[in-house]
């Protein structure tokens, strides 16, 4: 048998006989970025929601250090977008004036732009969804008579 072949044999049972303690490892450098990030900006980032969907990574993940994208969280009172190295910008739900679709869709999510008014200013954000979770937050700005939101649906067919 090819050399290659059985080191790559090698490997995989190595992985098999591991999994248990690669899975506790992961669930530890999780409550440790968790417990890091509570100290960092006071917020738990348990009790937020995620509204952004997760990128698709091509370089085991290095892009995400190289070519940070903002991740976008809310909760009862306020929109939070969240950049690696960056500080927490946090909005008040009550201040976003705009919800609508684009027509761009990355990997089978829709874009969305929120718009939000900032001191008479207005800030715009570019969202690719996440499933599900999206469909919250346009349910909590819909509570808002001021605000402008698009249906998820076209033409009465669900997206």
């Amino acid at each position: 048998m090819n050399i290659k072949i059985l080191v790559l044999i090698a490997v995989i049972l190595i992985l098999i006989l591991n999994y248990k303690r690669i899975l506790a490892f992961i669930e530890y450098y999780q409550e440790q970025r968790t417990i890091e990030f509570k100290k960092r900006t006071d917020i738990d980032l348990q009790s937020l929601i995620r509204i952004s969907a997760r990128p698709k990574y091509f370089l085991f993940g290095l892009e995400m250090y190289l070519f940070p994208k903002p991740v976008f969280y809310f909760d009862k009172e306020n929109l939070y977008r969240i950049q690696l190295n960056e500080p927490v910008i946090k909005h008040d739900i009550s201040t976003i004036i705009e919800v609508r679709r684009t027509n761009i869709v990355i990997n089978e999510r829709r874009v969305w732009k929120i718009i939000i008014n900032d001191y008479g200013g207005k800030i715009s954000y570019k969202v690719r969804s996440n499933y599900g979770k999206f469909d919250w937050f346009l349910d909590k700005i819909k509570k808002n008579p001021n605000a402008i939101v698009d249906s998820k649906h076209v033409w009465g067919i669900f997206e």
